[in-house]
């Protein structure tokens, strides 16, 4: 007899699901969020909490019959004034934030509000969940996710991450509140502040992945399109991955920390029965004590990088790939030469030149990121973690004994390895270790298993912490010495044949970037004087009502050019230069357009604010431009003498 699916006997049991308002709330979460949909079609009994309809029908409380405390004082009346108070003070907000469902009448008051996208909701009881799902028809607000409810027992990091991550709630990271729903839920103090915590930090982790300024991101270009063609030319990502996924079912990945030390008699020893993979800096030292890693990983753009690579050791690098970044730095790329390089896109901005084989890795901020998600594309469901500490040593050291560079002191803590006491970390640490754990947690769903064996340095959640002995003894039984093929390097027509399509997409980018640019920098000449004419007469304080014709007047004007540099067949070519060179700004517009104005001389000041900071965006986006413009033909020199090598260059 064939074995359901769990799909199987979640439909038969939602069919048996009696009330028809709480089948229509599962069926509706279960595209949600389907642990959660299991866990309250299979709850059973309900204990803790007891319901209490009145009359009319928002007119329903729960009380806690632990503690005898009510919800809601007066149901009707509370949701009343939640909606005067939150309800107004918010109405222009397109996301929004809660602790605490209650009885869920105010959340399905608030998304009568169009305004209102998305609001995310945290429930710490699930009873209450269970309760309010069978009184309060919330299907179609859940199915299209204008509702997004989390059980506060299974929301992680990387949960919250996810969501942040999304356009829409990136945008207005700015606006962000934990709004508790009742004082009911103060006694929950110390979820509330955990749930906190995890938006907080997926919050600074969108804006630092998001990148520093346009310069880092230009410096980005300009080196992954010098690299171009010994990206083509070079070994092939999609090639390794092809050959090699699934030969080995243990990884090592091999950091700088200080702890790194001790591990190396034992790494010595287990080597030849498992995947190496190194980061750049462990390279050198790696190499030192005679331990050959099968790759060696490398995501920084910076010159500085390419010193660990200046060093050449001969047979010793015989069959190591080196799986770079291609917006490495030109130096890097000359000091591996003619050893086995691997340029990867990542899946940024270079994605948009669709050489899909050449990537896409590298999601993250350092090549420690970059490895792990090797290890996984690779197909090892067993991944090691060594000299990963991202803390400083008891003794004040940053990095292994033979690290080139020593980081620079940062008075931050967090949760030791093995859960006691604080390590002092970094800013920069702090992050790729969030990257870490999402990415575990993501692994974990897949059954690949991390160990932090690192037995040192700061917790990463998610990791199993046992000694690396240990583990390495227990996972290389009964393995065999690796004898890992080989790939070979691109044919000469595939290699033709991507060469014009990175020269053609980069002449239609510049002609992209040329009409957006045109267009930014008309609008901005048209407007800029009457806009310093308003903020002129603000700053004088003589605002008045007989501004605002005007004011919507330029408005509309901006709201043009930036539906212009929006459209469809522009998004490409120009979408990255345009998130990072206005980023900072639409965080700031953001929190203008979600600001409460009622009378015509609220909604004038408010438009002043409005006009001030898109002169501002225009101006950054013109300049962005143009200076990618710059950077993408001076960048492009490369290509078009390897292009003219091979008489491939178009007749114009």
């Amino acid at each position: 007899m064939a074995k359901k699916t769990d799909t199987q006997i979640n439909s038969s049991a939602l069919d048996e699901v009696q009330n028809p308002i709480f089948r229509k709330n599962l069926q509706a979460l279960f595209k949600q969020d389907e642990i959660l949909a299991v866990r309250l079609l299979t709850l059973g009994e309900q204990k803790q909490y007891e319901v209490f309809v009145g009359k009319d029908p928002i007119d329903i409380n729960m009380i806690d019959k632990n503690s005898f405390e009510y919800i809601y004082e007066k149901p009707a009346r509370d949701t009343e004034q939640l909606l005067s108070t939150i309800g107004n003070e918010s109405k222009r907000y397109p996301v929004m934030f809660f602790y605490g469902l209650g009885n869920g009448v105010f959340y399905k008051a608030m998304l009568h509000n169009q305004t209102h996208k998305h609001i995310i909701v945290i429930e710490p009881e699930l009873e209450i969940l269970y309760i309010t799902l069978n009184l309060i028809d919330l299907s179609e607000e859940l199915a299209n996710e204008r509702l997004i409810l989390f059980y506060s027992d299974f929301v992680t990091y990387s949960q919250i991450y996810h969501l942040m991550v999304r356009q829409v709630f990136m945008v207005y990271a700015k606006t962000y509140t934990l709004h508790i729903h009742t004082p009911f839920y103060d006694k929950f103090a110390d979820d509330y502040a955990k749930i906190n915590k995890h938006f907080t930090r997926a919050i600074a982790q969108v804006v630092a992945s998001h990148g520093n300024s346009v310069a880092d991101m230009l410096q980005g270009i300009d080196q992954h399109i010098r690299n171009l063609p010994q990206t083509i030319k070079g070994y092939v990502y999609f090639d390794l991955i092809k050959k090699r996924k699934d030969l080995m079912k243990t990884a090592v990945i091999v950091a700088t920390g200080p702890s790194l030390d001790k591990q190396l008699e034992a790494l010595k020893k287990f080597a030849p029965y498992v995947t190496v993979i190194s980061l750049d800096a462990s390279y050198p030292i790696l190499a030192k004590h005679g331990i050959k890693p099968d790759y060696v990983t490398s995501i920084e753009r910076v010159v500085e990088t390419s010193s660990f690579f200046k060093k050449r050791y001969g047979e010793f690098d015989k069959d190591i790939y080196f799986v770079v970044a291609s917006l490495t730095h030109s130096q890097t790329v000359k000091n591996i030469l003619p050893r086995r390089l691997i340029l990867t896109i990542r899946p940024q901005a270079e994605k948009s030149f669709k050489l899909d084989k050449h990537g896409y890795l590298g999601l993250g901020l350092s090549t420690a990121n970059q490895a792990f998600q090797l290890a996984n594309a690779l197909g090892h469901t067993n991944i090691v973690l060594i000299g990963q500490d991202l803390a400083f040593a008891s003794d004040g050291k940053s990095h292994a004994t033979g690290h080139a560079f020593v980081q620079q002191d940062e008075y931050i803590y967090t949760t030791a390895y093995g859960g006691k006491g604080e390590v002092r970390t970094t800013y920069v640490w702090d992050k790729f270790k969030n990257q870490y754990e999402s990415d575990i947690e993501s692994f974990n769903k897949k059954g690949i298993k991390t160990f932090n064996c690192t037995e040192g340095g700061a917790m990463i959640k998610g990791a199993i912490e046992r000694p690396f002995i240990e583990v390495m003894t227990e996972l290389s039984q009964n393995a065999e010495i690796k004898n890992l093929p080989h790939i070979a390097l691109p044919k000469d027509r595939v290699v033709e044949k991507e060469l014009l399509q990175s020269y053609n997409f980069i002449e239609r980018k510049l002609k992209v970037l040329n009409l957006v640019k045109n267009k930014i920098e008309e609008v901005f000449l048209d407007v800029v004087d009457d806009i310093d004419k308003m903020i002129k007469i603000r700053n004088e304080g003589n605002v008045s009502e007989k501004l605002f014709k005007k004011l919507v007047a330029i408005t509309n004007k901006i709201d043009k050019a930036k539906m212009f540099a929006g459209k469809k067949e522009f998004r490409l070519y120009i979408e990255y230069i345009l998130s990072i060179s206005v980023y900072y700004q639409e965080l700031e517009l953001a929190k203008i357009s979600v600001a409460p104005s009622e009378t015509t001389l609220e909604k004038t000041n408010k438009l002043i604010e409005w006009v001030e900071m898109h002169k501002y965006w225009l101006f950054s986006l013109a300049g962005g431009i143009n200076a990618e413009i710059e950077t993408t033909k001076k960048a492009s020199k490369n290509l078009i003498n390897e292009m003219k090598k091979r008489n491939l260059l178009p007749i114009k």
